[in-house]
């Protein structure tokens, strides 16, 4: 059965839907993509003919055209995100459109990504409420950053163990965003365990521990920038994330032997 969805012009919707014990959402299909993400409860999902049990954290996209139905074994309570294919233009999107979100998923939201992908659902939530003249703009960057989140929890490797995770999800959060202002406790934080304990995981794995690799990183950045613009040094420090000049050229001369004054004319 065809259900039509009618979206605002922003094309993104996001919404409460409960259901009661035994509620039964009937088979249906629709033309827009549906994001449902289950805040409590318990129940099933039927979708292209297959059963699936579905509770907290638990993830569901319903691509264009797949026919499914929720039912609900105990109160149950989710939020229901519906958008269009408008970024399906944007340059670089093709490939999360035609892999990732072509088919119609059921996800186990794992604990490491579901606290950022919560984050991004919240936003979504406020700026729609917002009345100001940029809400559909700032709900559009976070839809594609919850689409991301999904696509890259579906690309993730198999982990022997958790601290196998643990490492990984760090060292990717630190490559990604090591122009943020990063301290231990928001690492530690990010995979739930204390900073001493993450320090010894990422160490066991990586050799050096996360603020180190963050430092690394950001070094490594500052040395491309030298060799391939003609940025000035103070702009470059700031792309990297450092806060200061001094700190900037403490470690640079730290891991490079040389100022970044005198890296460059080595580079020319």
């Amino acid at each position: 059965m065809y259900r039509e969805i009618v979206l605002p012009e922003s094309q993104i919707s996001i919404y409460e839907s409960k259901h009661t014990p035994g509620e039964e959402v009937r088979p249906h299909h629709h033309s827009v993509y549906q994001i449902l993400y289950f805040l409590s409860g318990k129940g099933h999902i039927l979708l292209e003919g297959k059963r699936y049990p579905v509770g907290t954290d638990q993830l569901v996209l319903i691509a264009p055209g797949s026919e499914h139905a929720v039912y609900a074994d105990s109160q149950m309570t989710l939020l229901v995100l519906a958008f269009g294919t408008f970024l399906a233009g944007l340059p670089g999107a093709e490939r999360l459109f035609a892999k990732s979100l072509e088919h119609s998923k059921y996800q186990v939201v794992d604990a490491m990504w579901a606290g950022e992908l919560r984050e991004s659902l919240r936003n979504l939530l406020y700026e729609q409420s917002r009345p100001d003249g940029y809400a559909d703009l700032a709900m559009r960057s976070q839809l594609l950053h919850a689409l991301l989140i999904l696509a890259r929890t579906w690309d993730v490797t198999y982990f022997p163990d958790s601290n196998a995770h643990r490492a990984y999800r760090l060292k990717h959060y630190i490559e990604t965003h090591y122009f943020e202002r990063l301290s231990a406790e928001d690492l530690a934080a990010l995979v739930k365990v204390t900073p001493r304990h993450m320090n010894d995981v990422f160490k066991q794995y990586y050799f050096v521990t996360p603020l180190q690799y963050l430092t690394d990183i950001r070094v490594k950045r500052a040395k491309e920038l030298l060799a391939e613009t003609e940025k000035e040094v103070v702009s470059i420090c700031f792309e990297v994330g450092f806060e200061t000049l001094s700190t900037f050229y403490r470690a640079f001369k730290k891991k490079v032997g040389t100022s970044p004054q005198q890296f460059r004319k080595q580079s020319v």
